[in-house]
């Protein structure tokens, strides 16, 4: 019985010692003639090759190498992939950052209008010194036409009115600038909304 039972063993150390050994490559030539041979195969590296065990169990292929268009399809296939789950990523933060912040739609709408109306204010603000410096300026130029200036006292006021118009230009670029902010900003918030709805909705799936 134990005479049996090393017989087994040593079959058993056989087999996997067959199995160990090398594998068998084959591959169809450019002649179309089927080649075998123990270790890669030279005439097929272009073509492909498949691996079987000694006992002619099937392993696995060996595919040929990738051509330069192959390689850049791939490359650009890797970038679309990196660059789609980058954006996912985005996309995900996105949505923690709303949740956190916003319980309700009508905290959006608020966030909306302190933002707005802070633009306003600044407008606002703008208007009232381009009143005040159109004034000046007004000032100015009826100071010239009163009375007989020395050529001193007639540049010093057209210095000082030229000032004022480029304070004039600038300032309406600032109003300007305000308006277009509120525009932006309540598209942006619009968005904002939009997405919000979005993931509420989802989440409630």
């Amino acid at each position: 019985m134990e005479k049996t039972s090393f017989s087994i063993l040593g079959l058993l150390c056989v087999v996997a010692l067959n199995e160990a050994r090398a594998d068998i490559f084959r591959c169809t030539n450019a002649q179309g003639r089927v080649v075998t041979s123990d270790r890669p195969i030279p005439e097929c590296v272009n073509r492909g090759m498949k691996v079987y065990s000694n006992t002619g169990r099937f392993k696995n292929d060996v595919a040929p190498p990738l051509s330069t268009e192959e390689k850049q399809k791939n490359a650009a296939e890797a970038e679309r992939k990196k660059r789609e789950e980058s954006e996912e990523q985005e996309r995900k933060k996105e949505e923690r950052y709303l949740l956190a912040h916003y319980q309700s739609e009508a905290d959006v709408e608020a966030a909306r209008q302190r933002a707005v109306d802070s633009l306003k204010e600044k407008k606002r603000l703008a208007t009232e010194q381009l009143d005040s410096l159109s004034q000046l300026i007004t000032g100015l130029q009826d100071e010239l036409n009163k009375s007989k200036k020395t050529t001193r006292e007639f540049d010093s006021i057209r210095q000082r009115a030229d000032d004022l118009s480029a304070n004039v230009s600038n300032t309406r670029r600032a109003i300007a600038f305000y308006e277009q902010e509120i525009t932006r900003t309540n598209r942006d918030y619009d968005e904002t909304l939009k997405r919000y709805r979005t993931i509420v909705s989802r989440s409630r799936r």
